[in-house]
């Protein structure tokens, strides 16, 4: 029998006792040796204990970092590919100023083809140093086109003959297989569907030379264009807009850029209204067809990939005499 006696700090009270048997002694020095052993354990593997628990914060904090290192990434990769983007748009407009000021553009100012995305910091670096490049090349073209002179800009075709927000083009400049006779032809123009009775409208300063039916000795191409309204913007340009439904302007007379000369027209050759505009230039003593889509600066009708290699006209085209 064993005897455990507990004194309280206040020597008033008296002390409690517990008597402990054989068996009851064995249980308590049991659990007495196993938190001996336990605290024992705890003490060896308390540093690796640590250790892990240290491991294991940092691991956290390690991907913390780089969840918000990705995320900035992205974040910096979407803003090159919007301004990249917008670079592109710059730099074919300047590309198409060119072509209607008649003025050479530098080599590889227009990218055809789709900026590849950045996958590392190190690639998405490089673009930017790129971009950079491009944007100065850009600049220094832009001072070029700003500085160009040209004898009469006011007559140079840069804009829609109708309003873009309400027109489609439905005929390229090009090849195609003609609706009337089912053969190969070229269009020599641009068909744009508008509804009936949307206003024409100048895409110059210039001088009418034709305003009316297409008469007889054009050729049966031109006289299903049946109202026309041909205007001379300088010597060396002619713009031709066919289907008319109306005529608004008569020949010798002047129109600015903007002007009102016609509406669209219902044609018989055609499923829905719609207006041909043609823009020809004097080459030596040819008339040349160009893409009207060149001289439309309101409009982003035409892109890099077109621009960079263009149509071809044949050399049988002409444009009639009485057009000039």
């Amino acid at each position: 029998m064993t005897e455990v006696r507990f004194h309280s700090s206040d020597p008033r009270r008296r002390p409690r006792a517990w008597n402990i048997d054989g068996n009851a002694g064995r249980v308590v020095g049991a659990l007495l040796v196993l938190a001996g052993t336990l605290v024992a354990i705890g003490l060896f593997g308390a540093p690796d204990l640590v250790a892990y628990v240290v491991r294991s914060a940092e691991r956290l904090t390690i991907r913390a970092t780089a969840r918000r290192g990705l995320l900035a990434f992205d974040s910096v990769r979407l803003r090159f590919e919007k301004l990249d983007k917008r670079v592109r748009t710059d730099e074919l407009f300047l590309a198409r100023m060119a072509v209607v000021l008649d003025l050479p553009s530098p080599s590889g100012l227009v990218a055809t083809g789709e900026a590849a995305p950045a996958a590392t910091p190190d690639a998405l670096e490089a673009e930017v140093h790129r971009l950079g490049r491009r944007l100065r090349a850009m600049e220094g073209f832009r001072r070029t086109l700003a500085s160009a002179k040209t004898e009469e800009p006011g007559r140079i075709p840069s804009r829609s003959p109708v309003e873009p927000s309400s027109a489609v083009p439905v005929h390229l400049f090009g090849p195609r297989v003609s609706p009337l006779t089912h053969r190969p032809e070229f269009h020599a123009g641009l068909g744009l569907a508008a509804p009936e009775g949307t206003p024409v409208l100048a895409p110059a300063g210039g001088r009418v030379v034709f305003a009316g039916r297409v008469p007889g000795s054009a050729g049966a191409e031109w006289r299903s264009f049946r109202n026309v309204v041909v205007i001379a913007h300088g010597e060396r340009t002619r713009t031709v807009l066919g289907y008319l439904g109306e005529i608004r302007v008569r020949r010798g007379q002047v129109v600015r850029r903007g002007q009102e000369v016609g509406v669209v027209g219902v044609n018989r050759f055609s499923p829905t209204p719609q207006l041909h505009y043609g823009v020809w230039r004097r080459n030596g003593a040819r008339w040349t067809p160009v893409d009207p889509r060149l001289h439309v600066l309101d409009a982003e009708w035409i892109g890099a990939r077109d621009l960079a290699t263009p149509v071809v006209p044949p050399a049988s085209l002409e444009l009639p005499p009485a057009f000039r």
